[in-house]
């Protein structure tokens, strides 16, 4: 029978099921105080998307690019810098008397991060969360990428710009949720296509434009067919070197979407006994979000390659983990930004650690508490203790306290998805990271440009001001290229800007109890109801109609 709990949050009901309770009893926690969806904005709020600084690391003093602003409550120290032998991590004695949360807080304001998460790239200093990339710019959550710009969660993706949660995408631009694409721009949700404009839901499609749930289909406008002269002649109507042009057409072909695609229920695929969107090769999964390859998980957003895993964010290549964020490891508890990590709890910014509790920014240890070594018995009786006490405290069981996150609210994934104002933000014990003042006056800032294909070369290092928010960007000399080349006029908002755009556009984890609109079935669909999408259809339908 399920239990009904009430959230301490947003007060509402919510369920722990039966297994459930077994996957808790099976790490010796209690059943959660709060919500799935409460627990998962916490987490989110540890996962900067933070804007890039200019800083020095306060180790060598030398100039580094990083997340983490000068103002942060911990030390920052280059990459390099911190996985060298050149430092000692700080340790202290724990105090019975004192809250474990406070003085876990206190070891973290004396314990250097690394500049930047990720590891083996190559002239990817503008980047985080960035793995085995090259020449890689103002991108975030990437790995084996090379020549990327403006782009968020890639695999595998080359000399491409503003690409969102894609693998395998190559001389495109502007695809979100897109597999295996060559020579793409404007896509949503298509697969195995080259040399395309204006796709969504298109499988295998060469030579399409402004197409929706095509299948194996070449010189198609608008869903027609057209001869591949007629094809070509066609596209010659339509000025796409014009930011104002494709404006219109992206509104247009947005209006086709809402009113004659066909939405399938979920973006779920190969998926058995599993709930939620964005699911691939996922089995006994429950209220799950954006993830691969996973085995009798629960409440995760975004990953791959797990197995009993409950209540994370970010997590890879993980077994047994709870209430962990932007980890991979093996049977670990409430830790936030760790690597290699085995029979941990409370662990942040640590690497290869194994039975340490209550640590920060360790390398390579065994039996810590508060970065101060003990012998096994010794750690295991204090870490007891220390239990006991936080229970007392009503401090075990939860996630790090909002204070501790790496960076402000407002500059978090949480911070994209439940905006928050800085009144809110204070309330929560949270923190609000301020921009710093940009002097443009020094600047000569450019008007915007409607038409690619009239600019010379010196576009390239132009500045331009961000209709949005406000803040200049400039535009590069390849990147200008680039937009030249393939006809796609030059951006008008600041890149974090057009990135938050695109990630909103996924951001589909609210289920939704609805009708199939053709068999009239009961069905869960995740499309918000001011998408006004007409055709959302139940899996059997969808691949009626559209496979």
């Amino acid at each position: 029978m399920n239990e009904i709990k009430q959230c301490r949050v947003c007060n509402k009901e919510f369920e722990i099921l039966p297994e459930d309770v077994d996957f808790y009893a099976k790490i010796e926690v209690a059943t959660p105080k709060d919500c799935p969806n409460c627990r998962q904005k916490k987490q989110l709020a540890f996962w900067p998307f933070a804007k890039f600084n200019k800083r020095k690391c306060d180790l060598s003093e030398e100039s580094i690019i990083s997340i983490f602003s000068s103002n942060a409550h911990f030390p920052v120290y280059k990459q390099s810098n911190w996985h060298s032998d050149a430092w000692e991590p700080p340790f202290q004695e724990y105090n019975s008397s004192k809250r474990f949360f406070d003085q876990l807080y206190e070891l973290q304001t004396k314990s250097p991060k690394p500049h930047q998460f990720g590891s083996n790239n190559v002239d990817c200093d503008y980047c985080d969360d960035v793995w085995d990339s090259k020449n890689c710019y103002l991108c975030r959550s990437l790995a084996n990428c090379e020549n990327l710009n403006y782009s968020y969660r890639t695999i595998g993706c080359r000399d491409s710009y503003d690409i969102v949660y894609s693998y395998d995408v190559e001389n495109s631009y502007d695809c979100v949720y897109c597999f295996k694409l060559y020579k793409v721009k404007y896509a949503f949700d298509s697969r195995d296509s080259f040399e395309s404009a204006f796709l969504y839901d298109c499988r295998n499609v060469s030579n399409c434009f402004m197409c929706w749930n095509l299948r194996n289909k070449e010189y198609h406008i608008l869903n027609q067919p057209y001869s591949k002269e007629a094809y070509f002649e066609k596209l010659k109507e339509y000025n796409l070197n014009s930011w104002n042009t494709t404006q219109f057409l992206k509104k247009f072909f947005e209006k086709k979407i809402k009113e004659e695609a066909v939405h399938k229920n979920n973006f779920n695929t190969k998926t058995v006994n599993s709930s939620g969107n964005y699911l691939s090769e996922c089995k006994n999964c429950n209220s799950c979000y954006f993830f691969e390859n996973a085995e009798n998980c629960s409440y995760l957003f975004r990953g791959l390659k797990c197995k009993d895993v409950y209540d994370c964010t970010g997590i890879w290549k993980s077994e047994l983990a709870y209430l962990c964020n932007q980890v991979d490891g093996y049977n670990i508890k409430f830790v936030n930004y760790s690597s290699n990590c085995r029979n941990g709890e409370y662990l942040d910014s640590c690497v290869g650690c194994e039975n340490c509790f209550g640590c920060v920014g360790l390398k390579n240890k065994s039996y810590c508490i508060l970065n101060k070594q003990y012998d096994k018995d010794s750690y295991e009786k204090l870490k007891a203790q220390i239990i006991e006490k936080m229970k007392s405290d009503e401090e075990y069981g939860e996630f790090f306290p909002y204070k501790m996150a790496h960076g402000g609210y407002n500059l978090s994934v949480a911070g994209i998805f439940f905006f928050k104002n800085k009144t809110e933000v204070a309330n929560m014990g949270a923190n609000w990271e301020e921009f710093e003042d940009v002097d443009i006056s020094k600047l000569t800032i450019s008007p915007h440009i409607d038409d690619i294909s009239i600019t010379g070369e010196d576009v390239g290092g132009k500045v331009f001001m961000c209709e949005e928010t406000g803040r200049p960007f400039n535009v590069k000399k390849e990147e200008a290229e680039f937009y030249k080349k393939y006809s796609i006029p030059l951006p008008h908002h600041y890149p974090d800007a057009r990135t938050k755009e695109r990630i909103k556009k996924l951001f589909c984890i609210t289920p939704i109890n609805t009708k199939c609109y053709f068999c009239k079935k009961d069905i869960v669909s995740y499309y918000p109801e001011e998408w006004e999408y007409k055709k959302i259809a139940c899996e059997k339908c969808y691949k009626g109609e559209v496979v």
